[in-house]
């Protein structure tokens, strides 16, 4: 560990020693439940957290990313108090917030301004206050193959956010390649039809990211805007140049297998691209941008917060801040899904293992992340009523994929999350 990473850890390790002394005196032995939805991501970090501190017991509830909304949704509106801590998905945190589940950890503030990212940050405030502690962000790079695109005469894409790509120019190469039998399909996107990874793109295109107004309650997924970006997407599927039919789960190994010239997806990649015969066959470039349209990527990911009926908060509070502030915990909690923590100290290590691993691929990734967090991050929409557009969305991606007409799939859309969202819009403003 570096000297900056050290000092970091000291000076933190001797806050959680204080706070530790205020933590549930009348226990002898506590046990924490941690209900989330990334089995085994948190093993090592809790297994560290318990060495330290031999009456702490933390029980890890894993459960799909569907079932965490539903039983966070469930358990905590019930008043449930044995949940300790849960991981949050920022943009569902206005509507956390608005029901009480979480405890508001403003009074850290300073603690994660000197340890954490700022758009780390920003994605766990909600009316100007913080609500839980940012844990992991992210981004979305063009991976490629660089023995189909060698062999089809085609140009790879260059590493640095300078040789960025546009959407129209991956199109082109990925029909150059297919047309010269090299692969089946030309792209592969490893969250085809989930709303975070198409957002940039949507945005890039020229459409809103699809919620406006106060609050983020007013939906407009039906504008020209969007109708032509839907056009090019469902087109995308209709042509042959993304799979049709694929689950996101298996779209890595789409690339992986040799029958995608392109992949669009997360740094989380990196680590299963490079094992087996498939190590050292791919790159990986900026995240695409369309010709006359901005710049814009993905941020964002989990958080933990701290459940408000929890009844130990000060022993929960200790751990999470373990987790996410403290260098080493940070490392330790990005360790096994291999996700950039929002820690900056820790955001080094990251890189560090990452050049261990891909030494060639990613020697210019975080000044590129850097880059792309820095100046192109969008976040999603945060809103009481994002559940609802999300689902809502994401189903009409889904039709979209599938061949649906795209203006009657985007009205559709728009119809229900009117509907959907107008009893909060009046919520809103009998407050």
């Amino acid at each position: 560990m570096s000297t900056r990473r050290t000092a970091a850890a000291s000076a933190i390790a001797a806050a959680l020693i204080v706070a530790g002394c205020q933590a549930d005196p009348a226990d002898d032995e506590v046990t924490l439940t941690f209900l989330n939805a990334h089995s085994g991501a948190f093993v090592n970090v809790v297994d560290a957290f318990e060495k330290t501190h031999p009456d702490v017991n933390i029980e890890l509830q894993s459960v799909p990313f569907d079932a965490m909304v539903e039983q966070t949704q469930a358990r905590l509106a019930s008043g449930d108090t044995s949940i300790d801590l849960l991981t949050v998905d920022p943009p569902r945190l206005a509507n956390m917030v608005e029901q009480g589940f979480l405890t508001d950890e403003s009074a850290h503030l300073d603690a994660m301004r000197e340890n954490l990212s700022d758009v780390g940050i920003r994605s766990i405030t909600a009316d100007g206050r913080q609500w839980s502690y940012p844990l992991w962000t992210s981004d979305n790079f063009l991976y490629y193959n660089r023995q189909v695109l060698e062999r089809a005469g085609v140009e790879p894409p260059g590493p640095e956010a300078g040789d960025r790509l546009t959407w129209e120019q991956v199109r082109d190469k990925a029909e150059q390649v297919t047309a010269a039998g090299e692969t089946r399909y030309g792209l592969a996107m490893d969250q085809v039809d989930r709303y975070y990874q198409l957002q940039p793109m949507i945005e890039s295109s020229g459409a809103g990211p699809g919620l406006t107004g106060e609050g983020n309650l007013r939906p407009e997924v039906s504008t020209p805007e969007w109708i032509e970006f839907g056009q090019w997407y469902a087109d995308l599927f209709a042509s042959g140049v993304v799979p049709r039919g694929v689950d996101p789960a298996q779209m890595l190994d789409v690339f992986r297998s040799g029958q995608s010239a392109f992949l669009l997806g997360s740094a989380s990649n990196i680590t299963t691209l490079q094992e087996g015969d498939f190590a050292d066959k791919w790159g990986m470039a900026p995240m695409p941008h369309f010709e006359d349209g901005p710049v814009v990527t993905p941020t964002d990911s989990w958080a933990i917060g701290i459940s408000a009926t929890s009844e130990h908060q000060e022993i929960a509070r200790e751990f999470v801040q373990f987790a996410t502030l403290d260098p080493e915990g940070a490392e330790l909690s990005s360790s096994v899904l291999s996700l950039p923590p929002v820690n900056t100290a820790a955001f080094d290590g990251y890189v560090e293992t990452l050049h261990e691993v891909a030494p060639r691929q990613t020697e210019h990734f975080a000044e590129l992340f850097r880059t792309d967090s820095e100046k192109h991050a969008s976040h999603r929409p945060t809103s009481v009523g994002y559940v609802q557009f999300e689902t809502t969305m994401n189903s009409a991606f889904s039709d979209l994929n599938a061949g649906a007409d795209v203006t009657q799939v985007l009205e559709s859309a728009q119809a229900t999350l009117d509907r959907q969202l107008d009893r909060r819009r009046e919520l809103a403003r009998d407050e």
